[in-house]
């Protein structure tokens, strides 16, 4: 097993990575500082920010916000290409300041864009994004990204740190440590079967000092996250204390997927698989948010091939 990469501070991975796509779980602090960095470091390269503090003019419209800075990028993206891309045409003449969340962020999303930007630094990319336009958030990136570009992010649940092309990180007792992305064969646990014997198999989960016994059917997807282990149950994440190994062997005959080293998955849940960027595939799933796993490079052919899907 490959021994992962961790870092003393934010400056020190960001540095030890420079030109590469990184994305961070952690805290505010970490976000200033990172910010502040990619500022210094790639400052004379052409790049494009997105933090939380960026909300636009708000008595311009959306149309006008744009042209504003595709006369700044001076580039060959126009306004209205941006518009279309992030579907923000049926909004083009609303004011700024009567945007939903979701709109404003799609904003600068386009923003971004008229600069065609090499850097780009995001916080929380996803965080106001729906299912209905989550796709054209990471097309765009997806872009960026196989055009050469880094991609940054930082604040964001490991989750969606994952989701990212790149390599993603979590902070933990004030240092930053590389998530494993891939789980090889080695790793993978054979699982003899007794012929026709029966095998009851619960999910054990804690919720308010009691124990829940979850049928494997109710869970969409396990995942460990700082070294702890969830159920995932129509929406609501259970700890549990069974190791993923464990919980993979029990699974497999149940229809789940270990398509990630973080993540088991029951497939009969997935209603989606995209590949984002050339090296990196996600998982859709049926549930009310439209949830996204992300499924490891490595892990994207035996999925097809065990389940027959071309």
């Amino acid at each position: 097993m490959a021994d992962t990469a961790s870092y003393d501070t934010v400056e020190d991975l960001l540095a030890a990575r420079e030109g590469e796509s990184v994305h961070l779980e952690c805290c505010r602090e970490t976000v200033d500082r990172a910010v502040r960095f990619v500022h210094e470091r790639y400052g004379r390269r052409r790049c494009a920010f997105y933090v939380s503090t960026d909300r636009g003019f708000d008595r311009e419209t959306v149309r006008s916000y744009l042209k504003l800075f595709s006369r700044l990028a001076g580039g060959s993206v126009t306004p209205q290409d941006a518009i279309a891309h992030f579907g923000l045409a049926s909004a083009a003449r609303s004011q700024v300041k009567t945007l939903t969340a979701e709109q404003r962020a799609l904003l600068n999303f386009a923003r971004m864009s008229l600069f065609e930007p090499e850097i780009v630094f995001c916080e929380r990319p996803l965080a106001d994004v729906t299912p209905a336009t989550r796709g054209l958030v990471t097309a765009w990136m997806g872009q960026v990204a196989e055009a050469g570009g880094a991609l940054i992010t930082a604040g964001e649940p490991l989750r969606e740190a994952l989701l990212m092309p790149g390599t993603a990180f979590f902070e933990e007792d004030g240092r930053l440590h590389e998530a494993k992305t891939a789980v090889g064969d080695d790793e993978m646990q054979d699982v003899e079967f007794a012929g026709d014997e029966v095998r009851v198999f619960k999910i054990p989960a804690k919720s308010d000092g009691a124990t829940l016994l979850f049928d494997p059917r109710e869970v969409d997807f396990v995942e460990s996250v700082n070294r702890a282990n969830f159920a995932s149950v129509r929406g609501e994440l259970y700890p549990v204390s069974m190791t993923l190994d464990e919980l993979e062997a029990e699974l497999e005959r149940f229809g789940f997927f270990r398509c990630h080293r973080s993540y088991i998955v029951n497939v009969q849940k997935v209603a989606k698989v995209e590949r984002f960027t050339r090296n990196s595939f996600n998982l859709t799933l049926a549930d009310a948010h439209q949830t996204q796993i992300p499924l490891a490079k490595g892990r994207a052919e035996a999925m097809r091939e065990r389940y027959g899907w071309r």
